[in-house]
């Protein structure tokens, strides 16, 4: 079968964007590149104020991979051991596939559906013994979230850097605390590209980017 994890990617990020202009918001999506093996995660989504990270798959059957990943199960046993990230955790971390019957993207928090023993094995000694099912929702539902804030479908700057910094250190093993971003600027003439050295420095950047008017009480809290 055909894999086709990078089409989901594209449908999913064109539909973040597409709802976003609806609502008159402005987001950002971040490719994590090689950093995913850290991260757990292939992109950073963003309102340019609230944070969230998506880990993308074709369907639901490919996420048995996470478990030939090693870090992916140290991060589901250090998230039952710290209910302070594990509640960072569930705001900000998901993973998205396209559904099989109608082809429709589901989301779901990353612990949920991954951090369990289906995935990892009964000897993995995680609590969860498959996949919450209850927690599943659509695209939609979840861009709709997303920008309401209810629930949180996203963490703040300093909420998302200290899950960051966890997820990377703790979870990880990493030296690093924060992911290097490339992205395209939309203030070049050509198709340019602007790195940017943390998760603040992208914040900083894009804070720049706008119209000094911009009321704050945007419905994407910018």
């Amino acid at each position: 079968m055909a894999k086709h994890e990078q089409a989901v990617i594209d449908s999913f990020n064109r539909f973040f964007e597409k709802q976003a202009t609806e609502k008159g918001c402005k987001i950002r999506s971040f490719s994590l590149d090689g950093q995913d093996a850290l991260a757990g995660a292939d992109y950073i989504l963003t309102d340019q104020s609230r944070f969230a990270l998506v880990e993308f798959k074709y369907t639901q059957a490919e996420i048995l991979a996470e478990s030939k990943k090693g870090k992916r199960l140290n991060l589901c046993t250090e998230l039952e051991l710290h209910p302070d990230m594990k509640f960072l955790h569930d705001q900000c971390h998901f993973i998205a596939w396209a559904e099989a019957t109608q082809m429709k993207a589901q989301c779901n928090i990353y612990r949920l559906e991954v951090c369990n023993k289906q995935i990892f094995g009964a000897e993995s000694g995680l609590h969860n013994k498959s996949p919450s099912s209850d927690n599943r929702i659509y695209a939609k539902q979840f861009t709709t979230e997303f920008f309401s804030g209810l629930p949180p479908r996203s963490l703040s700057l300093s909420e998302f850097e200290s899950y960051v910094e966890w997820l990377l250190q703790v979870a990880s093993g990493s030296s690093k605390s924060s992911f290097e971003l490339l992205t395209y600027d939309e203030t070049s003439d050509e198709c340019a590209m602007i790195k940017l050295s943390s998760i603040r420095a992208a914040y900083n950047w894009m804070k720049m980017q706008q119209p000094q008017d911009t009321p704050s009480t945007s419905p994407c809290g910018i």
